[in-house]
């Protein structure tokens, strides 16, 4: 399913999401913005879905904001913000997530940002809220907002310090200096480097090898529980994790994990 500036496609269980303005590096705009969450919720209330990535077409993940709405709003010395909304009143989200960007950490279904090429300013910003982040080898961040008079927008001084450590996120975001994908390695902003040759299909494969042997529902309740576990104190995450331990005990899911390590056969979790 293409979209005016986004695809969508699931096979084997894996939804990937591409965000398809190559001729502009993928400039993020406010109907991309539209499409993108209509994606990941229509992935996310698919039971055929068990994975999400996100990738960009051409030659890079994403280049920051389009430049044209960079100029509507300097035009307008800040007054007209248009098509951005930055908070959400969504109802499914819980009222910490209802923030944009944010709402991605409510999603109950591993989110892959497959990185390559640029990944700029709010093309860094998206991976941030995805639950992995892959680069390929000629992939390039950089928060950018400095350089643009801007601020650390959409979250980014809250995320970043707790991927990269406070030293590391002040030096991205203050400076705007742009690292290669071994840097973002090092420094614990990406989990992976994958060479650049057939990069997106071996994401994908990875992907697919989650969808195939991972409970769907231990994956829904241990990302709830690490995203929660940010704002808790370790009594509350421990409560948590004693309830949440005893409900898995009465699932499907539990009961065919046991057999088929017993059975030795492949599993065929359920997700409840």
């Amino acid at each position: 399913m293409k979209y005016p500036q986004t695809s969508f496609e699931v096979s084997n269980r894996v939804a990937t999401i591409t965000l398809h303005r190559p001729e502009r590096l993928n400039a993020w705009t406010p109907q991309m913005e539209e499409e993108v969450s209509a994606a990941i919720r229509a992935a996310a209330d698919d039971d055929a879905v068990r994975v999400i990535v996100i990738a960009g077409a051409g030659n890079g993940f994403c280049a920051g904001a389009d430049l044209s709405v960079l100029e509507a709003v300097a035009a307008s010395d800040g007054k007209v913000v248009s098509g951005l909304t930055f908070r959400l009143t969504d109802e499914r989200v819980p009222p910490e997530y209802r923030y944009q960007h944010a709402w991605m950490f409510s999603v109950p279904k591993p989110i892959i940002a497959a990185i390559h090429g640029a990944s700029v300013g709010l093309g860094l910003v998206v991976p941030l809220y995805c639950d992995f982040r892959f680069a390929a080898e000629n992939a390039r961040f950089s928060a950018i907002f400095s350089r643009r008079g801007l601020v650390a927008e959409y979250g980014i001084a809250w995320m970043l310090p707790r991927l990269v450590g406070l030293g590391n996120a002040i030096e991205l975001i203050l400076t705007s200096k742009t690292i290669d994908a071994r840097e973002a390695l090092r420094i614990g902003l990406v989990s992976r480097v994958l060479p650049q040759d057939n990069f997106l299909p071996a994401v994908q494969e990875i992907a697919r090898e989650m969808a195939a042997t991972v409970s769907p529902r231990s994956l829904r309740v241990m990302k709830r529980q690490i995203y929660a576990g940010l704002t808790q104190s370790l009594g509350q995450a421990f409560d948590l994790a004693i309830e949440e331990m005893k409900a898995s005990l009465g699932s499907e899911d539990f009961r065919e994990g046991v057999a088929h390590f017993l059975e030795k056969r492949a599993a065929a979790f359920t997700g409840k």
